[in-house]
């Protein structure tokens, strides 16, 4: 069970990190959407959130 919460986790950090260069990427003249940064940072750190509770079962 701890090696599919370390491997969920790990999945969101991706998630969120995709969802970061995106809101980078796709920015417009006024900078990067502050929800869709929000939405990429909650999700990485969720992720890393599951990765240490993994890691400490």
């Amino acid at each position: 069970m701890a090696n599919a919460l370390f491997y969920l986790g790990r999945l969101g950090q991706l998630l969120g990190m995709w969802l970061l260069l995106v809101d980078v990427v796709m920015a417009g003249p006024m900078g990067p959407s502050p929800r869709l940064f929000g939405v990429g940072v909650a999700v990485f750190v969720a992720g890393w959130g599951l990765t240490r509770i993994a890691k400490k079962t």
